[in-house]
């Protein structure tokens, strides 16, 4: 097994990043999660969603909030629920499902 030194410069042409930092995929998926169940909420209201979609979507932003709050991951069957009832009848395509599909895979 061998190990590799650098001592060079990191911050060269070869390097991503600015100034030698690297950045790989989101830095604050929590607050755009965030954002994006606040948007996914507002989608239904404007849609006329039934009583079931529209609590299911405020138990999502609850639950990312409460999550945020207390700096800890969100409950996974919690958010799993909400997003199964959020989608029920939302067509292919739409913007509601599209959030949706975002914010799970935000999460994981």
């Amino acid at each position: 097994m061998s190990t590799y030194n650098f001592h060079g410069n990191i911050t060269g042409p070869g390097n991503f990043g600015d100034n030698g930092t690297i950045n790989i995929g989101q830095q604050d998926t929590a607050a755009q999660t965030l954002r994006l169940a606040a948007e996914l909420a507002q989608w239904l209201r404007a849609e006329g969603a039934g009583q079931a979609q529209l609590d299911a979507a405020r138990t999502l932003r609850e639950e990312l909030d409460q999550a945020g709050r207390e700096r800890r991951t969100a409950e996974p069957g919690v958010v799993r629920r909400a997003l199964e009832t959020v989608t029920l009848g939302l067509g292919a395509g739409s913007t509601g499902l599209a959030l949706a599909q975002e914010i799970s895979r935000l999460l994981g």
